[in-house]
């Protein structure tokens, strides 16, 4: 079960975490990778980039030291400086005027576009 992020541990670059990532496992980037996530984050640098993680967490379970990535407060953050997707700004924009991430429905619809992240 993974603990409270009250004391998250710095990434020691060790990529283990690499194979256990769904997105890296299909695109093998390393900066889409978790420890090139944690590079970037590390340095600072704001990038779209940080929409691919799917938050699954699977890196923190096999990360020697417990490192998380952080990514809600990571993408919360570049989406306050207006780094976003333009689906990120549509489905937010859906929540806002509809209540969820579709749109406006007619009841039985179903949505033609998915919107995430």
């Amino acid at each position: 079960m993974l603990t409270e992020l009250v004391n998250n541990p710095a990434c020691i670059a060790c990529g283990l975490c690499r194979e256990a990532c769904p997105v890296f496992a299909i695109l093998r980037q390393e900066q889409i990778s978790p420890r090139g996530l944690a590079l970037l984050a590390d340095q600072n640098i704001a990038s779209l980039v940080f929409y691919q993680c799917t938050l699954c967490r699977s890196c923190r379970v096999v990360c020697p030291v417990g490192h998380d990535p952080n990514g809600e407060e990571i993408r919360s953050a570049l989406t306050t400086q207006g780094v976003e997707t333009e689906a990120n700004r549509q489905m937010i924009a859906n929540i806002r005027a509809c209540g969820n991430p579709f749109g406006e429905l007619k009841e039985g619809e179903i949505p033609q576009k998915l919107y995430c992240c």
